[in-house]
């Protein structure tokens, strides 16, 4: 289970990459075909905000996988 969870955090990486410049490909598009245009400032506003909500479930399951194993090896971190 830990390799298939390790396997697809690693997958999840890959498309969060492939999806952000997908997102900046498409917005630069519609940005040149019309700038004035509200739907284009909306569709770029909304995607935005889909590419943050993806780098931050990425990044909680990284920060969740990371720290089981971490307990699960017996290993406690202290910050303070």
């Amino acid at each position: 289970m830990d390799t298939f969870l390790a396997w697809l955090l690693r997958q999840m990486r890959r498309a969060r990459i492939v999806f952000v410049g997908l997102y900046l490909l498409v917005v630069a598009g519609f940005a040149y075909a019309e700038p004035r245009s509200a739907w284009t400032w909306l569709i770029a506003l909304l995607g935005g905000l889909l590419c943050v909500g993806i780098w931050g479930l990425v990044g909680f399951w990284s920060y969740v996988f990371t720290r089981r194993r971490e307990r699960e090896n017996g290993v406690e971190r202290s910050d303070g």
